[in-house]
């Protein structure tokens, strides 16, 4: 038996006190050292707050410094002195701060002519430069502080302009503000101001950029923090005293209450020993306490309870993380949990290789869908689609959702063939599903887009999301089967969808409508071959070279910025008309998308563009392969525009969506037959019949027709003789330059009908 330590019930209560005080020395040291470390956190985050308040008042002071300078050049009274400086020193020294753009304190103004140099001298208590450097002019507006009689003064230059475009220059303009009285003008909460300096050398040049890092300054001292630990001191010295007492207070009660009484009955056991009392009294094992083993048999149920309740929660924590990793709407993994899996997916192929396929699908005229049936039908519409997906993957295959209607999954031990077959069955059973039980009338479908990487080539494997993103990008263009692999069936005009030049050059015209430059290709009247409209065709002209429509095409749908490419294209028309670079008489032809024709600013840009037609009839091309699903309110703006006088066509029709719908459901005047099309007409086929009687029955209807892309004289003479009016092509007219039109008068029947 091994010998066992025993304590006397006063030890082990002196123990126990003992004990207790130490741990709550523990405890107090402890929470001292808490206290220290939150008091050095409330400094630091007050710190943060002044650096934050410093920050914005700093922001103020040169938002205020622009907004004046912005008024100065605006002012009609500062051009009139760069023209005129008559009374240039009183409109500098009183005019300015009567009109109240200037604060009659701590801020200058001057002007300097367009070479920098002052209209008349200053003589000022602190005159600004007589000169300003060509450096300075040529960054205006620019914004630097400098010292000036010991003080730290802000700069702010700017250029004047005589017109409101900004392409006649009269001048600069300089403001000096005093920099720190500026800045201390508003009260801090957070910031010391007596603290604020700014590190700036004598003739040292600081720019505004630089002006945070320079600037030194101090937190106000938070009083309540003060109080908080003097508080808390005292607090933590009376609850000491207190513990001390309840302890002493305890051991006298132990002692009174509980070890008086075990003493006794020590002493009677051992008095009952030597009295030879029945050996089960003392007999170790017998003597059984309720309370003992009630709290033993509390403690076995509560360990039986915590079993329960830990099995519990291990489930529910299970089923936390599936839900954290699963998406509300569709059922299939998020993007959470792509992420983590991806990770780890990448981590085994590199310790294990083979061949990866990356799948990205994405819901075609998803947003049209979701615009016109509503959002609940939407979220139908992908709940569908991921079932019939998840259906088309492999059993161990898991399909995530990245966002909106973008999805994605990534396959093991795979080929290019077995990837591209995965996504045809895809396709295959969406083609399947019932979208017309949801009212859904337009075909619903998805672009796959497919990258694929060769085993043992893992570095590789970061790259495929993005080539699986060209590669989809690539399949929604027109003339691709919804799937592409990247690498087969992209070519290189697929990287204009992310190529940085091709990016560049689009945002840029976006910003600025004069890159974009307009072409016209004349349409001829049949049968006499006269030019009566131009279609204008836009370009691009980007670091002096001319970008064609397929270089920024595809990014303009990648990025779907139709919208905001209509305006440009419009505002380069409208230029060129109200110019008077066209011909007089001859009708102007402009091409606007499906998506933007329902959009009210380019409604309210056409309207003003029909002020033209005076002198150029208009007409309004929309093309059949863009998918019109808001026809009502397309209906409704066409209508408006043909009252005034805007004609509207049907561009490549044949090619697209629903022709005979829209030909019933839209006020259309002209239908352009796509090069496509006219091109059947050229063999004695049953495809040339068929566009023949087409030609007929739009005839007999009363459309006029076009034929685009007519590029021989057989083809030419097979239209004129089947009645189409006009015809358009590289046989009779290239697209040309405004400059390269010929200057004549379209004739009497130019207008299309």
């Amino acid at each position: 038996m091994k010998p066992s330590f025993s304590l006397s019930i006063k030890q082990l209560a002196l123990v126990f006190v003992a004990g207790l005080m130490l741990i709550m020395t523990l405890l107090g040291v402890y929470a001292l050292y808490q206290s220290h470390t939150a008091a050095d956190k409330l400094a630091q985050h007050r710190h943060q707050a002044a650096a934050a308040e410093l920050q914005v008042r700093l922001d103020k002071l040169l938002g205020e410094t622009d907004k004046q300078a912005a008024q100065l050049a605006g002012w009609d009274e500062t051009r009139q002195q760069l023209v005129l400086p008559a009374y240039y020193t009183y409109w500098r020294n009183t005019r300015v701060y009567e009109a109240g753009i200037l604060p009659k304190t701590l801020a200058r103004v001057a002007l300097y002519t367009p070479d920098g140099t002052l209209p008349a001298p200053d003589s000022g208590a602190q005159p600004l430069p007589a000169h300003l450097d060509a450096s300075v002019l040529r960054a205006a507006p620019a914004t630097w502080l400098t010292h000036v009689s010991g003080s730290p003064i802000l700069h702010h230059s700017f250029p004047v302009y005589l017109d409101a475009s900004g392409q006649k220059l009269a001048g600069y303009g300089l403001l000096q503000r005093d920099f720190l009285p500026a800045l201390l003008q508003s009260n801090f909460q957070f910031v010391d101001p007596a603290s604020i300096q700014l590190r700036l050398a004598p003739g040292e040049i600081l720019t505004a950029a630089s002006l945070p890092a320079r600037l030194t300054f101090m937190a106000r001292p938070d009083p309540d923090q003060l109080r908080y630990q003097t508080i808390f001191s005292r607090t933590l010295i009376a609850l000491f005293g207190l513990l001390g007492a309840a302890a002493l207070a305890g051991y006298w009660l132990y002692e009174r209450a509980l070890a008086r009484p075990l003493r006794q009955l020590s002493r009677d056991i051992e008095a009952m020993q030597q009295t030879r009392l029945p050996p089960q009294l003392h007999r170790p094992g017998l003597l059984r306490i309720t309370e003992i083993d009630n709290v033993r048999r509390s403690l076995h149920d509560y360990q039986l309870q915590l079993r329960d309740l830990h099995g519990t929660l291990k489930n529910q924590n299970q089923e936390f993380h599936t839900q954290a990793r699963q998406d509300v709407l569709t059922g299939c993994h998020n993007r959470r949990a792509y992420e983590e899996d991806w990770a780890d997916f990448r981590a085994k192929v590199a310790s294990s290789p083979q061949g990866v396929a990356f799948l990205l699908f994405d819901c075609d005229r998803f947003k049209a869908i979701n615009d016109t049936y509503g959002h609940a039908k939407g979220d139908r519409v992908l709940c569908i689609i991921v079932d019939a997906v998840v259906m088309a993957l492999r059993a161990n295959d898991r399909l995530y959702r990245l966002g909106g209607d973008e999805f994605a999954t990534f396959l093991a031990r795979t080929t290019p063939a077995q990837a591209k077959q995965i996504g045809q069955r895809c396709q295959s059973l969406i083609d399947a599903a019932r979208f017309t039980d949801l009212g859904i009338n337009e075909p619903v479908g998805i672009s796959i887009g497919i990258a694929f990487c060769e085993a043992g080539q893992h570095e590789r494997l970061d790259e495929l999301p993005k080539q699986a993103d060209i590669a989809m990008y690539v399949a929604k263009q027109p003339g691709h089967k919804r799937i592409a692999v990247y690498g087969e069936d992209t070519d290189s005009s697929a990287q204009t969808l992310v190529a940085s030049r091709e990016t560049s050059a689009l945002f840029q015209a976006l910003a600025q409508p004069e890159m974009v430059e307009m072409h016209y290709q004349p349409i001829h009247n049949l049968p006499q071959r006269q030019v009566v409209y131009y279609e204008a065709l836009a370009r691009i002209r980007h670091h002096g070279k001319l970008m064609m429509p397929g270089d920024f095409l595809p990014v303009v749908a990648s990025r779907r910025l139709e919208t905001e490419f209509d305006l440009a294209v419009l505002h380069q028309v409208d230029a060129d008309l109200a110019a008077l670079r066209l011909p007089q008489g001859s009708g102007i032809s402009v091409n606007i998308s499906a998506q933007s024709i329902s959009r009210p600013e380019v409604v309210s840009k056409l309207m003003e563009l029909s002020r033209h037609t005076v002198r150029h009839p208009l007409m309004l091309e929309i093309t059949e392969t863009s998918l019109i699903t808001q026809i009502l309110e397309v209906r409704t703006y066409l209508d408006l525009l043909r009252t005034v006088n805007f004609k509207i066509a049907m561009d490549d029709f044949g090619t697209g969506f629903s022709p005979l719908r829209y030909l019933v459901d839209l006020p259309v005047d002209v239908i352009k037959f796509d090069i496509s099309l006219i091109n059947k007409l050229e063999t004695d086929s049953r495809a040339s019949r068929v566009v023949a009687d087409f030609a007929r029955m739009l005839l007999d209807a009363g459309y006029s027709l076009v034929a685009e892309g007519v590029e021989n004289e057989a083809v030419l003479e097979r239209v004129q003789a089947l009645g189409f009016a006009h015809v358009q092509g590289y046989l009779l007219g290239r697209p040309q330059t405004v400059d390269q039109l010929a200057p004549q008068d379209a004739p009497a029947d130019s207008v299309l009908a």
